[in-house]
């Protein structure tokens, strides 16, 4: 309960605990009964302010919501992030962490994890803590002004078709090599592929269609179409006619682990002796930069690779310089 004090300046003070501390707050006023106004208003201000939500607390509400509403690998992100913050800070109330608590937690993970592992930490907690304010539980994002580490841009690391043929033939299981040809041909992500149901490929059109179901959410919950090459569409067909469940890529009937794919992936990289650091998401860059080297537009890979923005696709502009020159040499200006 707040209560007034007055100090040996004889300055008024309000006493109140916050976060499980005891604190203070200057009236500013030397009168007892100014002082008493500008405590009935304080009073007034912390019964209408956010509930005293505990982080853990927050945490289990917000993961619960995020798993309806998020991919698994994103809902496990935040899981993450919230928990390496509350062994840093301890299960505080949600309106005592504040933006030094964020510096302290960049400054620890950055010593524990690659630096872009700490941005995405860094940029989910900040959602996290926005949707507690949309929620009314605090006022103010702790990780609104917590900087990102700075990265030097690295131009994506992609498969050379000799490279990709190469480790191809190191794979041993049929559907392993399956899910690489269409991992390469068609830009899909790990869980798009994973997921895909024999319902979402329309072999009239020459189609597949990426959308959530009742147990995948695609990336932002959007829906694309992506076209067969007809290398992946003969790799379809002959699967459609052996089909064991309404997935398109099983094993003996059984989904596939997506971190036994990175596994195999891993295994065939290392034994094929190409760059270790090369990795299943590799061939998704692979897909664009071919497509780049072949001269579609960096709107089309766009639309193709599922990009929200343009802006994202334009790590392989730098592959399509021939092209720009073409491009720039047809202006044409009278001469003299």
């Amino acid at each position: 309960m707040p209560t007034l004090f007055k100090r040996s300046n004889g300055v008024f003070y309000i006493c109140y605990e916050a976060g499980g501390q005891r604190r203070w707050k200057s009236t500013k006023q030397r009168l007892k009964a100014e002082a008493r106004k500008v405590l009935l208003q304080f009073k007034k201000l912390e019964q209408t302010s956010p509930p005293n939500q505990s982080l853990e607390s927050f945490t289990n509400e917000f993961l619960s919501y995020v798993n309806g509403t998020r991919s698994p690998n994103t809902a496990e992100i935040y899981r993450r992030a919230l928990g390496h913050l509350h062994k840093l800070v301890g299960d505080r109330r949600l309106d005592s962490i504040t933006p030094r608590d964020g510096d302290l937690y960049r400054t620890k993970r950055a010593t524990e994890v690659a630096p872009t592992s700490v941005n995405i930490d860094i940029r989910a907690l900040r959602a996290a803590f926005s949707t507690a304010i949309r929620w009314k539980l605090i006022t103010q994002n702790p990780f609104k002004e917590v900087a990102c580490i700075r990265i030097p841009e690295r131009l994506p690391l992609y498969f050379s078709l000799e490279d990709f043929q190469k480790m191809l033939s190191l794979a041993k299981e049929d559907w392993f090599k399956d899910v690489l040809v269409t991992a390469a041909m068609t830009g899909l992500r790990r869980s798009e592929i994973l997921n895909l149901k024999w319902s979402d490929v329309d072999f009239e059109r020459s189609l597949i269609h990426v959308q959530s179901s009742d147990t995948f959410r695609t990336k932002a919950g959007k829906r694309r179409s992506v076209p067969m090459h007809d290398v992946v569409k003969q790799v379809l067909i002959l699967r459609s006619t052996k089909k064991q469940s309404e997935l398109v890529f099983d094993s003996g009937g059984f989904p596939i682990s997506g971190d036994w794919v990175t596994k195999l992936t891993k295994r065939c990289v290392r034994k094929a002796g190409l760059n270790p650091e090369l990795h299943f998401h590799s061939l998704r860059h692979t897909f664009a930069t071919w497509l780049v080297q072949a001269g579609v537009s960096i709107y089309e890979v766009q639309k193709l690779l599922g990009h929200s923005s343009v802006a994202v696709t334009q790590i392989y502009s730098h592959l399509a310089s021939s092209e720009l020159h073409d491009a720039v040499h047809k202006i044409s200006l009278p001469t003299n």
